[in-house]
């Protein structure tokens, strides 16, 4: 009692006015509607309002205090306390102004109510001990009170009475004091506007007029008092204003100004003990994560929070920032925050600074430091290593705004090129004529705002500078142009390049070495932002990272399209990491396709799920498969599930072989049942998976901002395009056992499940292995796989027979793996382990289909081919050439194949 009187005159005070409330101040009781009308009917509104402020408040400073409540439990009471305020002023003055009005409807004659939106520290469940309330009122729609008389009252008049009304009860000084402050000026147009805002006027408003400052704001925005269904709406309204789309380039200068404003106030001598506003306060904790927040936050949803401590933890999960640096800022701003609370439990008055004499002493013991000289000292030492751990995190991730670097004569010399005149002499040799002629006549057409244009020529100078010390080709540079051409008119890409100098080398480097790479960032400039992060081409999801973020894609998102789009952008972004880490080095062209293998596995698995859901909406579940096995029972909820459904892939998605540009093959297999689905408009199973189907394939195949996200086939299933779309695992088991022909058998070698129900794909494994496993005459195998390589190669033509298709590429290789496969899978099943090339090849060898110099000659050549296949994807006109032991590989495949009648090889 005593430690806690000596560290709150407030309490003290307080308890000496009102006795009995020294009772039970140690039990968790949150402030409650219910409690509050009490202390009203009591006592009336205002006197009421304010001493159920002050009795909570005491109870509140009381446990933290003690050590009783975490900084969390006193941020949701402290909220609940003004929620509970806020709600019974509305509702007071409502019912006073309907008996006096009546009721506010709109032209359909429906009641209209007040919504009040919490920003700031409210609106983020934040509150600290002497807060103010930044609120925002609106109402639904225009129209008028039904009260009658000569002149009804409007809406907006209603409602304007009562907000001001409630304020009056919430903040006025009374002899009883106050309850809330509260503050309104983050309304549009702030003090000028009107107090209270229709529904459609506050969309519109934001649509028109918002500025960046208010994205800021509003990122802390939710509904706390009133009609809160109405604040849901409107926040789903403003959402798109708030977050952008794509990574929101358009924010960086507003960002940047607001950082400028948050520093130089912090530098200001009356800041220096300023734990809120100072250099290495909370507000710039604050402002770290709401950056994040407004950067990233409309392509990753999980930022969309008004909590602090929800953002930084999905900054982590992001990895936006490293875990233990967000562990460290999240510490510090605990810290901040109690000490905040504890400077403001001293008087009950708003202030952030630290304070003098006694009370300072005071609040060293609050803090868990001794109410002497040292306790203070100690204290000071201890707020100075947090604020500067603060302030050094901030200058690492948000360094002072980089100045252009451009040369003067640059400048000059862009001036030159636009003015058209030959009778200048430029100051600089400039690049080549005919890309820059383009280049010019071509933006000469474009209509660019004066803003673009301003941006523009600020960064061409720094552009023409960076070319000027690289000798590119012409084809590099139109690349180069034909970017700043796709992206002039979004001119904020323009200011990402100039003040990420490194981004913009990477990016003049990655041009001038990869044309799809170049293509791709042209086509999707949003791709621009993953220039900026240093770990490109280090860093490549694992496949739980691939799977975390499609899933939280997939339930984050607020629709199917923006899902798609999000795993477009996933996929677009990955692939581009994939593409620069091969392109450096650092991924060689088989650990490239594994890469891009498992993405489309699990990008395979999040569309699914997607397709299911809409599935399930309209045609219902299956029930749960019902299971024999015990051990089995035990087993994932996956395997359990009623919907049985299995993408099987074939082809190189099937090897794990995926390249750059590959369709997937694919096939759907099904557990068949006698039941149907249980909803109102219930399938046969048949029919349910083939909807299932046709809606996955359409997903993977929309057109998105983000593009497609694959090209797919389906041939490979059972009887082709006349089959059914979707297999039973007994119709599937039937034809592979009695009806495939041989170069089926060939594509069941590559084939794997990759998604959907684990049951059916186990089942789909124990089928393959029973086809692939029977008994076969070697001398029939070799004929009928001899002739399939023939009459490919009469099919490829001499035109297209490159290294893949000469003898000795990779077609020999393939032929040569699945003949030794198909030989040996009877005797030694263990061959059938693996659907990958070369893992089936290293089998093999073990097995002793191969000597172990056929297969180094092997393994050599199918490496070296797709290594310089999946760079020649990379880098257009790339040669790819057979390496020294294809001789090797056709001298094996003439001896165990025959020699097909292969067509004239062209030169490579």
């Amino acid at each position: 009692m005593q430690h806690v009187r000596y560290c709150s005159p407030f309490v003290d005070e307080t308890l000496q006015r009102h006795t009995a409330w020294a009772d039970d101040l140690d039990q968790h009781q949150p402030p409650t509607g219910e409690q509050l009308q009490r202390h009203i009917d009591q006592h009336g509104l205002d006197a009421g309002l304010r001493r159920f402020r002050a009795c909570h408040m005491v109870r509140i400073i009381w446990r933290d205090l003690c050590g009783l409540a975490s900084l969390d439990e006193t941020f949701a009471d402290l909220t609940a306390l003004a929620e509970c305020c806020l709600q019974a002023a509305l509702d007071a003055h409502y019912q006073r102004l309907v008996e006096k009005h009546g009721v506010p409807r709109d032209a359909d004659g429906a009641a209209q109510a007040l919504t009040v939106i919490g920003l700031g520290k409210f609106g983020g469940g934040e509150l600290n001990l002497s807060s103010d309330i930044d609120i925002i009122f609106c109402y639904g729609h225009n129209g008028e009170c039904d009260g009658g008389g000569n002149r009804p009252l409007s809406n907006e008049q209603f409602f304007i009475r009562q907000a001001r009304a409630v304020i009056a009860s919430l903040s006025d000084i009374t002899e009883h004091g106050f309850c809330f402050r509260v503050d309104t000026r983050l309304r549009p147009f702030g003090d000028s506007g009107p107090l209270c805002t229709s529904l459609a006027a506050l969309e519109q408003y934001y649509q028109r007029e918002g500025r960046d400052w208010e994205r800021y704001a509003l990122i802390k925005a939710r509904p706390v008092a009133g009609d809160l269904d109405m604040g849901r709406l409107l926040m789903q309204q403003v959402r798109p204003f708030v977050y952008r789309r794509y990574i929101d380039f358009s924010a960086v200068e507003a960002l940047q100004d607001m950082h400028a404003n948050v520093r130089d106030d912090a530098r200001r001598t009356d800041r220096l003990d300023d734990i809120k506003r100072g250099p290495g306060g909370i507000r710039e904790i604050e402002f770290l994560a709401q950056c994040f927040q407004l950067l990233r936050g409309g392509r990753e949803t999980s930022l969309q929070t008004p909590s602090l401590q929800q953002a930084l933890a999905s900054i982590t999960e992001l990895g936006l920032l490293d875990a233990a640096a967000v562990s460290e800022i999240r510490q510090d701003y605990v810290y901040l925050r109690q000490l905040e609370n504890r400077i403001q439990a001293l008087r009950d008055q708003q202030t952030h600074s630290m304070p003098a004499g006694e009370d300072l002493l005071r609040l060293a013991r609050a803090m868990g430091h001794g109410a002497d000289k040292a306790g203070a000292e100690e204290l000071h030492g201890e707020l100075a290593r947090v604020r500067q751990r603060v302030e050094q995190r901030f200058r690492d991730i948000f360094p002072e705004r980089e100045q252009s670097t451009s040369d003067p004569k640059w400048v000059e010399a862009w001036r030159h090129m636009q003015s058209g005149r030959q009778d200048i002499e430029p100051a600089e040799a400039l690049p080549a004529e005919q890309p820059m002629s383009l280049f010019l006549r071509s933006l000469q057409r474009l209509p660019l705002s004066q803003r673009a244009h301003r941006r523009l020529d600020q960064f061409m100078p720094v552009l023409l500078q960076r070319l000027d010390r690289q000798a590119l080709d012409d084809d590099s540079l139109n690349r180069i142009f034909d970017l700043v051409l796709a992206i002039c008119q979004r001119s904020a890409y323009l200011l990402l390049l100039v003040q990420n100098a490194s981004a913009l080398d990477r990016l003049i480097d990655l041009f001038q070495r990869s044309t799809w790479i170049a293509a791709q960032v042209i086509r999707f400039p949003a791709l621009l932002d993953e220039l900026i992060d240093p770990s490109l081409g280090q860093q490549i999801p694992s496949r739980s990272e691939l799977q975390q973020s499609i899933n939280r894609l997939g339930t984050a998102a607020p629709g199917t399209e923006m899902a798609l789009e999000g795993l477009n952008y996933l996929k677009l972004a990955t692939t581009l990491r994939i593409a620069v880490a091969q392109l450096e080095g650092s991924l060689t062209g088989e650990d490239a396709q594994h890469a891009l293998a498992r993405l489309a596995d699990g990008v395979l698995q999040g569309v699914l799920d997607l397709a299911r859901g809409e599935i399930e909406a309209r045609h219902g579940r299956f029930p749960p498969l019902e299971n024999a096995d015990s051990e089995e029972t035990a087993a994932d909820e996956a395997v359990r599930d009623g919907n049985t459904l299995a993408i099987i892939a074939y082809g190189s998605l099937g090897a794990n072989e995926t390249g750059y540009e590959s369709d997937l093959d694919i096939i759907f297999l099904f557990n068949d049942a006698s039941h149907t689905s249980d909803g109102q408009r219930s399938l046969t199973p048949e029919r349910y998976y083939a909807r299932l189907a046709q809606r996955l394939l359409s997903f993977l195949t929309a057109m998105t901002p983000a593009g497609r996200l694959y090209e797919v086939d389906t041939r490979l299933r059972p009887n082709g395009r006349a089959g059914s779309l979707v297999s039973s695992l007994a119709a599937f088991s039937e034809y592979q056992l009695k009806q495939a022909w041989t170069w089926e058998l060939q594509a069941l070698t590559r084939s794997r499940f990759v998604a959907g129900n684990p049951r059916t794909g186990e089942k789909f494994r124990e089928i393959r292995q029973q086809a692939l496993a029977r008994p076969r005459d070697r001398q029939e195998l070799q004929r009928e796989l001899a002739d399939m390589r023939a009459r490919m190669a009469q099919e490829h033509g001499a035109a297209d027979a490159g290294p893949k298709h000469q003898p000795g590429g990779l077609v020999d290789i393939e032929f040569l793996i699945q003949l030794g496969v198909l030989s040996l899978a009877h005797s030694q099943p263990d061959v059938l382990r693996h659907t990958a090339s070369l893992q089936q090849l290293k089998a093999l060898v073990k097995q002793g289909f191969f000597t172990a110099a056929e297969g180094e000659a092997l393994r050599i050549t199918s490496l070296a081919l797709r290594q310089q296949r999946m760079l020649a994807s990379l880098v257009s006109e790339r040669p790819v050439s057979l390496p020294p032991q294809a001789s090797q590989v056709a001298d094996l495949y003439a001896r165990l194949l025959g020699e097909p009648d292969q067509p004239p090889a062209p030169s490579a």
